[in-house]
């Protein structure tokens, strides 16, 4: 097949660079389609092998067998270059033989709702799920988990997180518009349940300040951030806090209120003081 002769190419050429001193190469093989590429998970796992010894080989011969992709043909081709890197180590060329374990969406959304993942983290791995197709499986989780725990105030924020991650990760259209509203709607449940859940209410506020300007969002995405203000001054100081300050203060200058802007920023820089992103704001407002 064109396809598979194409992985063999690749292969081959692999081989040859690492023969004649150790440099990758660089040869994509050009897939008709996916369909048209054999699973040859144990072969492949062979000619991985086979390529450090092939020094002088050429050629590669494969057959048969079930369906593969052409993300794991590729990692297959990656994972075969990286087995012979000057200076890898044994362990470290089976790691990178390895293969590659397929995204599951318990498993991600086990991931997911570990606290310790970081945001960035999370937004990554959201990514990973809309290109992998499984993203509504996962929704469908946090919708789950939202349902059976309908006091937890945490559960209805990260509903909320989940449905403006899945709105990030759709085409524009119509559909944004409603997820927006049923992120929104899980913010303003989590809120029910604790109206100083600074996290509900930020989110909220942020996604509120993206709607288009002629559906008049922007009052109440202020009004909300007003609202954080007034709670954070009542406790300790807390470094996410310096978000709150910046956010708002942006907000009052999108809608012509210039001087509040200013106040707000200096309000900010006050309590954060090495905060580079308020700093600059002050200094952009100064210069007009």
């Amino acid at each position: 097949m064109k396809v598979l002769l194409a992985l063999v190419l690749v292969m081959s050429l692999a081989a040859l660079a690492i023969a004649i001193g150790g440099k990758s190469a660089d040869a994509p093989a050009q897939a008709s389609s996916p369909s048209e590429l054999t699973e040859l998970r144990a072969e492949l796992k062979a000619l991985a092998q086979r390529v450090e010894s092939m020094q002088k080989e050429t050629r590669l011969e494969s057959s048969g067998g079930s369906r593969l992709s052409q993300s794991d043909v590729d990692a297959a081709v990656e994972r075969a270059l990286a087995a012979h890197t000057p200076g890898q180590t044994a362990p470290e060329a089976a790691r990178a033989a390895a293969p590659v374990a397929k995204l599951d969406a318990r498993t991600a959304f086990a991931q997911m709702t570990d606290p310790s993942v970081s945001w960035e983290d999370r937004r990554k791995k959201w990514s990973e799920l809309a290109k992998a197709g499984l993203i509504d499986e996962v929704l469908a989780l946090y919708e789950q988990q939202a349902a059976e725990n309908p006091e937890d105030t945490k559960a209805q924020t990260a509903l909320g997180n989940a449905y403006l991650n899945k709105l990030f990760n759709s085409p524009q259209g119509p559909e944004a518009g409603v997820w927006g509203t049923k992120a929104d709607k899980a913010f303003d449940k989590a809120l029910s349940l604790d109206n100083r859940n600074w996290e509900a209410r930020y989110v909220k506020a942020i996604s509120l300040s993206n709607w288009p300007a002629f559906l008049g969002k922007q009052p109440e995405a202020i009004a909300n951030l007003e609202i954080l203000v007034q709670q954070q001054s009542e406790g300790a100081v807390k470094p996410h806090y310096a978000d709150t300050y910046l956010t708002l203060g942006n907000l009052y200058k999108q809608t012509g209120k210039n001087e509040q802007a200013l106040a707000m920023w200096q309000q900010g820089l006050a309590l954060f003081p090495d905060n580079a992103d308020i700093q600059k704001q002050i200094q952009l407002a100064q210069q007009h």
